[in-house]
């Protein structure tokens, strides 16, 4: 009886890792999005840069956001720091799109560092934006008269926050994405 053929359904054999050869698709599809998002976010990033140091300096330009923004320093020294991390991020991006583009494990990497650190941000900006920009800009409103800047400032605080909120989806998708058991198979695969 030593030579049973009988398979027993129960008994413990060590699974095998699946190598897969074929690239999945997800990673060309999220390859371009993160090109597509990192020079969005470095025009995006530049342009802030500019409306902030350059024309908030302006006479004549009187932007309420700005005004709160100067006035208060801790939120100032936020907006700085997120103007320097999110263009350390959006290069992060941008190296994790080619190298999705490319199959290579660095591309998964770099998205799952950008997309973790997407997140973080995002969630402590909507914090400060509620509690440095949306709170106090609610508080002034009394003291605006009616009329555009009123509504301006409304809109702005309040669709600043929400689109906060927004800016985590990608992150989120892009982090189940790369946490997907073909993706993770693939990169296994390219590094042997």
């Amino acid at each position: 009886m030593s030579n049973n053929d009988f398979n027993n359904p129960y008994s413990a054999t060590p699974a095998q890792p699946v190598l897969v050869t074929t690239k999945p698709v997800s990673l060309t599809v999220f390859g371009i999005i993160n090109l597509v998002f990192g020079i969005f976010g470095v025009c995006g990033i530049a342009v802030s840069g500019v409306q902030m140091f350059l024309v908030s300096t302006q006479p004549g330009m009187e932007n309420p956001v700005l005004e709160l923004m100067q006035r208060n320093s801790i939120y100032y020294g936020f907006m700085i720091a997120s103007l320097a991390l999110g263009l350390i991020a959006t290069i992060v991006l941008i190296v994790a799109g080619v190298g999705l583009l490319s199959g290579k494990p660095y591309g998964r990497n770099c998205s799952i560092g950008y997309a973790a650190y997407a997140i973080i941000s995002g969630i402590i900006g909507i914090a400060m934006n509620v509690i440095f920009l949306l709170l106090p800009m609610l508080e002034q409103l009394d003291n605006m008269a009616d009329g555009p800047e009123k509504a301006g400032a409304i809109g702005g605080a309040v669709g600043g926050t929400l689109g906060g909120a927004c800016g985590l989806v990608y992150p989120i998708i892009l982090l189940i994405f790369m946490m997907r058991t073909p993706v993770i198979n693939y990169m296994r695969a390219q590094q042997s």
